[in-house]
């Protein structure tokens, strides 16, 4: 990879953890391709498959319950509560206390940047949109809306 980044064919993107290698041609200048804080926690997070399908699951059908999602994404209890709480901390998700049992939503700026992805299909299904809703969030949070 560093051959072909020192060749100019790839370039490669450092968050401070890991380094990452994309196409010279969807790279915008450095000045271009800042990541927020917030970019970057919401980036973090959808890296886990499971909480990157609750958030879309949240976008596609906006409130759900813990036990929607776990019917929805087929996972346990223990799992689902997992993810819910990392989302919860993060900030990308809402606990909505005014509904029996509580419900959650995505944040107002998880449900622009998904919404700026493209049109969600009602018909999503997390186990087949897993890898193009990602690639689409990273290329979102990396160029903006020049790449939807």
């Amino acid at each position: 990879m560093r051959v072909l980044e020192r060749q100019g064919s790839i370039v490669g993107i450092s968050d401070g953890h890991y380094r990452r290698y994309f196409s010279r041609e969807l790279v915008l200048p450095a000045e271009s391709r800042r990541l927020s804080e917030e970019d970057r926690r919401l980036l973090a997070e959808c890296r886990r498959p499971m909480s990157l399908a609750i958030v879309l699951n949240l976008a596609v059908e906006g409130r759900l319950r813990q036990a929607d999602l776990r019917e929805r994404l087929g996972k346990s209890k223990s799992t689902i509560s997992y993810h819910l709480s990392r989302l919860v901390t993060s900030g990308h998700v809402r606990l909505v206390l005014d509904s029996y049992p509580d419900a959650y939503e995505i944040a107002d700026r998880v449900r622009s940047v998904v919404s700026s992805i493209g049109k969600l299909d009602p018909d999503w299904t997390p186990a087949v949109a897993y890898e193009q809703a990602q690639e689409r969030l990273l290329l979102w949070i990396l160029l903006g809306d020049a790449a939807t």
